[in-house]
């Protein structure tokens, strides 16, 4: 009982939270220096209060559209398509790779050089080492994993092996994605958010070392971690794309839910268990089309 009293507590804390944000927000910006600045956003970061204000964002939009359909077409069309703006740009990260491991290998084995220099018009752009340049790849890679993924299960692009989904009525696919999303997919994303942001904090900032406890922040700092090595040294890099990871997917999921929601309330209306950006079909409407309400 003290459990779910402190759960009820916290959800109230919320909706009231985010009533009061402005005004948290205007306390914060009143704030004199950049490290007490800073160590709010460390602690916010992480913090039940932030997540018991999304909590109730997400609970009101809800609510909002099972009164009004068209604030939850909206609030999906929103979330989807913004999903969808970020996985298309990530897309051409993959012309970009392979057009520098082309290069790479021209320098390498055609050449016998060991680094590449890029110099138009006497503007120095690359002159790096082709080891450098190689790892670099990596961080292009955890780019599309870290910012297509959404796009891609919006797509409904992920394999799934399944014996029992494929075969079921739509509708029952729409209840099976709904429970599915609620006690699987968004708690996944809130906890990988939850262990990866101190590990990004303590890789990128000069702060007081952060773990999924902490209480206290002390900002000092911009840190950079790298490697040390002849390699792409940015490990600071891979551990953000771990935090943006989680938070597209989290909007993700949060899409996902509203649109079996609808689904659900939309009995007679054949809503799409997922948007098809290449199709332009939303429950019948264009990508480009905004959903009325």
């Amino acid at each position: 009982m003290e459990a779910l009293g402190n759960l009820l507590f916290n959800v109230i804390m919320g909706f009231v939270n985010l009533l009061i944000l402005p005004w948290h927000i205007f306390n914060w910006i009143q704030l004199e220096t950049l490290k007490e600045k800073m160590n709010v956003i460390l602690l916010a970061g992480m913090s039940r209060e932030l997540f018991f204000i999304i909590l109730a964002l997400i609970l009101i939009t809800i609510a909002a559209g099972i009164y009004r359909r068209g604030i939850l077409r909206r609030s999906i069309h929103i979330l989807e398509t913004f999903n969808g703006r970020v996985g298309q740009f990530a897309a051409w990260f993959v012309l970009l790779m392979m057009l520098q491991q082309v290069l790479i290998i021209a320098m390498g084995q055609i050449f016998r050089g060991n680094e590449l220099t890029f110099s138009p018009l006497g503007m120095n752009l690359v002159n790096e080492e082709l080891q450098w340049l190689s790892g670099q790849l990596k961080l292009y890679n955890a780019l599309l994993i870290a910012l297509a993924s959404a796009y891609t299960f919006i797509e409904g692009g992920h394999v799934r092996v399944d014996l029992i989904y494929s075969a079921v009525s739509k509708r029952t696919k729409h209840w099976m994605d709904f429970f599915g999303t609620l006690f699987f997919f968004i708690p996944s994303t809130v906890l990988l958010w939850w262990f990866s942001w101190p590990i990004m904090i303590n890789s990128a900032l000069r702060a007081r070392p952060m773990n999924i406890y902490s209480s206290k922040a002390s900002f000092r700092g911009f840190k950079w971690e790298s490697s040390g090595t002849a390699e792409f040294s940015w490990v600071w890099s891979f551990k953000f794309l771990v935090v943006v990871f989680a938070g597209l997917m989290f909007i993700c999921a949060i899409g996902f839910l509203l649109r079996n929601i609808l689904a659900l309330l939309q009995k007679d209306e054949d809503i799409a268990t997922h948007y098809s950006f290449e199709g332009k079909r939303f429950g019948g409407m264009g990508m480009n089309t905004p959903p009325s309400s």
